[in-house]
């Protein structure tokens, strides 16, 4: 598909933008300039209203075994205790409850008649939860699973379906369907977990508002066609207003010295050049608390002494989406992996070794906390932006050789798509001789012979090993795999 450029985009005609609305309800706000990332975060995802997810066990209770001295028990025999295991598992799911800030409806009683799944099957459909936990300790409940999955698909309700190990014999393909994430494991709950990680992502990117900063002449939103994720279309001169008016005091010169004290080297940058990276954070920070924006992308080449390289850096660093160019895609891919692996992204322009079959990402914008915003950060230098005299501030990132990462595009379309790729790290060179744009990184594609099937402009690279879970949230909201010659068997 032809893309035209981002920074030539009309963002309000734009066919990989959204249908165009009036006015979208209001969303959290981000917090102010100066509150601690991940107490922004925290803050913005406590007034969403969260996920709901209708969980229920499935088993006949012990004692309709117990006292029928010929009672046949089939899998997983009389010794399970099925009761017992239901007791741990919610207290684990209550564990994962808080910690996703979603909200788990669960029965104290087991489904064990038809009357209950009946029961059950009318409440899926009047309240619609955005996500179905089925829980299944017995082989001969199955008839009863079955039609509650029946009841979920015919309401348009995503479900983990878990049955522990060895509950049940035989072939289980059928249950690894669109719109089923499926589990067969032994006690697991690891997998459950991320099963509600996803329905939680979806229910996130439905509730968030993300800016677009461009010449518009005026605010507008409209609404992405499959997450349901709004976006507000902000003025440039809202955020050259902001820019100008941001005083480096206090606050902005511990953004500065901060950023520098960590950096191994800081090359051709003036001190002008750096009060206007802090420009740039905390005009955006107030862009977003402004608009209740949740992250955001901007035309941001050719902006002289304005270009946010270096704030965009710290803010995916802290888990707040900004995508370089105006690029929707890489907008929205950037939210979904934050809120599927907790990592930031690093989008990036494509280039390949055709003599190493290896492929070379470069781009001026890579977080340092590619683990995370609690883990480790990888050495950065501090140096002018690649492709200008002006002397902005850019940043160059050393990725670890030898990490896992996976790159992941997402592509708009009916059904809408997810591009995957599984590598390891070769190395982030020099700069010179290595060229391209600040930050590189080189990585061995290991899902394909061929680095060069690599598809896609401004791809994100995620540190680590994350392309089954891509590959299940696509699985489970019915998206398609691009076909990009992947060797790898789903899910992987």
């Amino acid at each position: 598909m032809n893309i035209p450029a981002p920074w030539k985009r009309n963002t309000l005609t734009d066919p990989y933008f959204l249908t165009l609305a009036g006015t979208a309800t209001g969303l959290a706000s981000l917090g102010t300039a100066s509150a601690p990332a991940a107490e922004t975060a925290v803050a913005a995802a406590s007034t969403k209203a969260p996920a709901q997810i209708r969980v229920a066990f499935i088993y006949p209770p012990s004692k309709t075994f117990s006292d029928d001295p010929n009672g046949w028990w089939s899998w997983p025999g009389n010794e399970f205790d099925a009761e017992g295991r239901q007791k741990k598992y919610v207290k684990e799911l209550r564990k994962v409850e808080e910690e996703l800030g979603v909200e788990l409806t669960i029965d104290s009683q087991p489904i064990a008649s038809n009357q209950q799944v009946s029961a059950l099957t009318k409440e899926l459909s009047e309240k619609r939860p955005d996500g179905l936990l089925l829980v299944m300790f017995y082989n001969r409940s199955l008839k009863q699973a079955d039609a509650l999955l029946k009841a979920a698909e015919a309401n348009g309700i995503p479900v983990i379906f878990y049955i522990g190990l060895g509950v049940k014999h035989g072939a289980v393909a059928h249950y690894r369907r669109p719109g089923v994430y499926f589990i067969q494991s032994l006690d697991n709950l690891q997998a459950i977990e991320y099963g509600l990680r996803m329905v939680h992502a979806r229910k996130r990117m439905a509730a968030a508002r993300l800016l677009s900063i461009t010449e518009a002449p005026a605010e507008q939103e409209g609404v992405e066609k499959f997450f349901g994720t709004t976006v507000r279309v902000v003025p440039f001169s809202q955020y050259a207003e902001a820019f100008e008016k941001v005083t480096i005091g206090e606050e902005a010169r511990k953004w500065i010295e901060t950023n520098q004290k960590k950096a191994t080297e800081i090359r051709q940058i003036s001190p002008k050049a750096m009060d206007n990276a802090a420009r740039a954070y905390f005009a955006l920070q107030q862009l977003l608390e402004k608009h209740q924006g949740d992250g955001l992308t901007m035309n941001c080449l050719k902006r002289g002494m304005l270009k946010p390289c270096l704030a965009f850096s710290v803010l995916n660093g802290q888990l707040i989406p900004a995508a370089c160019e105006n690029d929707f895609p890489a907008m929205y891919t950037q939210l979904l992996g934050q809120l599927l692996t907790g990592r930031p992204g690093f989008q990036h322009n494509p280039c390949f070794d055709t003599e190493g079959n290896t492929y070379y990402g470069s781009h001026c914008t890579c977080p340092i906390r590619v683990y995370g915003p609690s883990g480790d950060t990888l050495p950065y230098l501090l140096r002018r932006f690649a492709h200008t005299n002006e002397g902005s501030c850019a940043i160059q990132v050393f990725w670890k050789a030898d990490d896992p990462v996976t790159m992941v595009r997402y592509h708009q379309g009916k059904p809408p798509s997810l591009d995957i790729y599984e590598g390891r790290v070769v190395a982030s060179h020099p700069m010179p001789p290595a060229a391209g744009c600040t930050t590189n990184v080189e990585v061995k594609i290991n899902d394909r012979p061929d680095a060069c099937m690599v598809k896609g402009h401004h791809n994100l690279l995620f540190c680590g090993d994350h392309a089954r879970k891509f590959r299940l949230f696509a699985q489970l909201y019915k998206m398609r795999i691009a076909d990009t010659g992947s060797t790898t068997a789903w899910p992987g």
